[in-house]
């Protein structure tokens, strides 16, 4: 239940609006600022209208949407009363992508696996069936003489040699016949194995995506740009809110109050002690050399 109904008609901006329903619920400055983890000086600027013009819109924005759920007005009358006043056009915000890689990486790495075992176990076959046809004996193509053929044709070749006289005794040796070499076979892969155990060795070495996640101990406005100037997680998260996002490190993080933030990058912690608490943090995020 909200009580934007009993703010006069007077409050023209946002900061006059939120200073309104504070002092309605009865709360101080320094009460407002230790809810929202900020300074009392920030607070006392967003009811002024006197932020400082190099802060971030984005910021502002996430400072009064904090503040409106504090005293319970609604949030968008309170941005719009911003937009007149500075006359910006709100921001939409982009989704947020929450997902993890860490099955399906483990899928591709049994695929892998069982076809690493399937291509050696082709090698050692086409091994083996080459052993066995160049240890095969070579038998030459020549016609058999029976054994008892062989006095008969040796008395006809000296008849022949008799009536012949002495002009020509000398009988020329047959020439041998080279035997010819035995052919090979050519073994290939099928074309479909060719082709799966190519698809499969390039997505296994394209590069795995980079995952951060995040566990909010307290409420917590955060912006996540990836190696490519992505926005990959942006807004105020709830205390108990864990987030999970991947994309292409390093990483440049912004956090409103990073004391309460637990981060983790590719499943190993990161040291978030040299961060101020209290106060809103940037900082880079990728995995140590």
């Amino acid at each position: 239940m909200t009580h934007s109904e009993d703010i006069p008609t007077s409050a023209t901006t946002a900061g006059q609006l939120l200073r309104q329903a504070r002092e309605q619920r009865k709360l101080s400055v320094a009460e407002v600022a230790l809810q929202l983890n900020l300074k009392v000086t920030l607070i006392a600027q967003i009811e002024a209208d006197q932020l400082d013009s190099n802060m971030l819109i984005t910021f502002v924005r996430g400072y009064l949407r904090a503040y409106a759920r504090l005293v319970k007005l609604p949030e968008q009358q309170v941005l719009q009363a911003f937009e007149q006043q500075t006359g910006s056009p709100s921001e939409p915000a982009k989704p947020m992508r929450t997902f993890s890689n860490r099955t399906a990486r483990q899928v591709t790495e049994n695929r892998f696996m069982w076809l690493t075992y399937a291509i050696g176990l082709i090698l050692v076959l086409m091994l083996v069936l080459w052993w066995w046809q160049t240890a095969s004996p070579i038998i030459e193509n020549q016609p058999v003489i029976p054994a008892a053929t062989l006095p008969a044709v040796a008395d006809e070749q000296s008849e022949a040699g008799n009536s012949a006289g002495s002009v020509n005794t000398a009988v020329e040796p047959e020439s041998e016949v080279e035997p010819e070499p035995a052919a090979t076979t050519a073994i290939s892969l099928p074309d479909f194995i060719a082709e799966q155990a190519l698809a499969e060795l390039v997505k296994a070495n394209e590069p795995q995506p980079d995952e951060i996640t995040m566990v909010f101990q307290d409420n917590c406005w955060i912006d996540v740009l990836d190696a490519d100037g992505n926005r990959i997680a942006y807004g105020t998260k709830d205390a108990g809110y864990k987030m999970s996002v991947s994309g292409k490190a390093p990483f440049i993080v912004t956090l409103g109050n990073p004391s309460v933030v637990v981060v983790t990058l590719n499943n190993k912690p990161f040291d978030m002690s040299s961060l101020p608490a209290g106060r809103v943090a940037k900082f880079t995020l990728a995995e140590p050399d």
